[in-house]
């Protein structure tokens, strides 16, 4: 039997939520809906083109950074965990081999260890060497949006479109597990939180570039996370 995608948030459901009934309900954003015959996508999502697979090392078209601070688990679903020491910039955990323009991209994540009031992960956007957009999620249940641009040093600079800001639809604390899902089409940016529309913006700052998934421990703080069901999605128009 396939895997049942969740149409709003994109959490994939295991298989024991698929019974007699048509009718299931996704517990990462709590929406029920009815379960297509095909098992395919509902409308409102588009095809999945690349996806990855946690419990080992070899994932097509996503390349791994600082493997070494990274173990890769067997199970449904599969997870990739990180442990990472104190630190001043933000490490990268996985990025897309090939550039991207338009995508739709969501992944599970679970805060393990670390200080609560600092440590963050989430994806950066479009990014290559001259900078692009990143969206973040804490572990006290707060979210931020901005880009890196270069500055006149030629050096990349921070720049908020969103600060942080608190949402209702994320679960603070250690051990919970969050669901970030950003989408990505022309101009025109949504983000949201366990399946919630949090946020929608534009900016024509930066048209393609690679995806990123990171992690910020911080100079004061380890960090430890879980990473699950990673998809990259089209956008449909």
């Amino acid at each position: 039997m396939q895997a049942l995608n969740c149409p709003n948030c994109g959490a994939a459901l295991p298989q024991k939520a698929i019974k007699a009934s048509d009718l299931v309900s996704c517990e990462f954003c709590g929406t029920s809906f009815r379960v297509p015959k095909t098992l395919t996508p509902e409308p409102d999502m588009g095809d999945l083109i690349l996806g990855a697979d946690f419990s080992s090392k070899t994932m097509p078209g996503w390349e791994i950074i600082n493997e070494e601070l990274l173990t890769f688990h067997k199970g449904k679903p599969s997870e990739l965990r990180g442990s990472y020491a104190p630190h001043t910039n933000t490490y990268y955990v996985l990025k897309s081999s090939g550039f991207l323009d338009d995508f739709d991209a969501s992944i599970n994540m679970k805060f393990t260890d670390g200080e609560k009031d600092i440590i963050r992960a989430g994806f950066y956007l479009r990014f290559t060497d001259n900078g692009g957009y990143a969206v973040m999620v804490s572990v006290i249940g707060s979210y931020s949006i901005g880009y890196y641009k270069k500055d006149e040093k030629n050096e990349l600079k921070w720049e908020d479109l969103l600060p942080w800001a608190n949402h209702t639809a994320l679960r603070a604390g250690m051990n919970e597990t969050n669901r970030l899902r950003v989408l990505c089409d022309g101009e025109q940016f949504r983000v949201y939180l366990n399946g919630t529309l949090a946020t929608s913006f534009k900016d024509s700052s930066f048209k393609r570039g690679k995806l990123y998934l990171a992690v910020a421990p911080t100079e004061k703080s380890n960090l430890g996370i879980s990473f699950s069901d990673l998809q990259l999605r089209e956008v449909l128009k």
